[in-house]
């Protein structure tokens, strides 16, 4: 398997670009190993005219010690949004800008205090081939881990 690129920090992506327009798939990666600190108030904007933060007791529960990877996703290629490039993109919006979206994947991460230092990778893959390589991802993450990755809601 191709490996992922890394792109620049959460907090620089809209300013740094190079995401490709294409479907694939992308994980959401925390770089500090040391245990997590959770803010009552996250970073992230409203969706559908609410704020979504969870009980802190909620996040510390949903916590995976030890992975790096705090959330996977996929990207199809629409017509509004192409992509990687869109997918990130409102995901970054729901987040670091604070701004309303509608990406309801991953709420948990913005009350991350470190959530601006999150870093995100991605995987171009042939058009209609992102959902079964989510899927695959998660799949594997919970053999080594035991549970999903902390921002996602579901396994694939």
């Amino acid at each position: 398997m191709a490996s992922f690129l890394l792109a620049v920090s959460v907090s620089n992506m809209r300013r740094d670009g190079g995401i490709p327009r294409s479907p694939g798939v992308y994980v959401v990666i925390r770089p500090s190993a040391d245990p997590p600190e959770f803010l009552a108030k996250g970073f992230g904007g409203t969706r559908k005219a609410r704020k979504a933060n969870a009980p802190i007791a909620d996040l510390a529960a949903k916590w995976v010690p030890g992975a790096s990877v705090i959330y996977i996703g996929k990207a199809s290629q629409r017509k509004s949004l192409a992509g990687l490039w869109g997918r990130i993109s409102e995901y970054e919006k729901a987040g670091h800008a604070g701004q309303p979206h509608n990406h309801s994947g991953g709420e948990r991460i913005w009350q991350l205090a470190d959530a601006r230092d999150l870093r995100v990778a991605w995987k171009v893959v042939p058009d209609k081939t992102e959902e079964r390589l989510e899927e695959a991802m998660i799949l594997a993450f919970m053999d080594k881990y035991g549970r999903i990755p902390f921002g996602n809601r579901r396994a694939g």
